[in-house]
């Protein structure tokens, strides 16, 4: 079992992906994700979990792991991850839950991996 967790202060991380014409916003996120129409708190959430399951996976974002490899979708309190590219390779053999919490000032996110399909 692997697991990581983070926390974002809202308030920061949307000031952040509001910026220069949302050039952040795109490097985070995919097309696919953003094409869900998410609300900024809801990018919150997603960064936050994007952290999470790359904490988990034993690594962090760099040249091997790219913000596009976790995608993160949210269906009321569902929160789930789909992996591609490298996340996917790391992830083999384990199943990830993923749970999140949210107040007005700050997102939760923690990221469990199990071990089987």
């Amino acid at each position: 079992m692997k697991t990581g967790t983070d926390v974002v202060e809202n308030a920061r991380f949307i000031r952040a992906v509001n910026r220069n014409e949302g050039r952040l916003r795109e490097r985070l996120f995919t097309r696919e994700e953003l094409a869900c129409s998410p609300e900024n708190m809801d990018l919150a959430v997603m960064f936050s979990a994007k952290e999470s399951v790359a904490k988990a996976l034993g690594t962090g974002f760099d040249s091997f792991l790219s913000w596009h490899d976790i995608k993160i979708f949210i269906n009321g309190d569902d929160v789930t991850a789909v992996l591609s590219g490298r996340a996917l390779e790391l992830a083999e053999g384990y199943h990830i839950l993923l749970s999140a919490t949210q107040d007005r000032n700050t997102s939760v996110t923690c990221a469990l991996l199990t071990e089987g399909e």
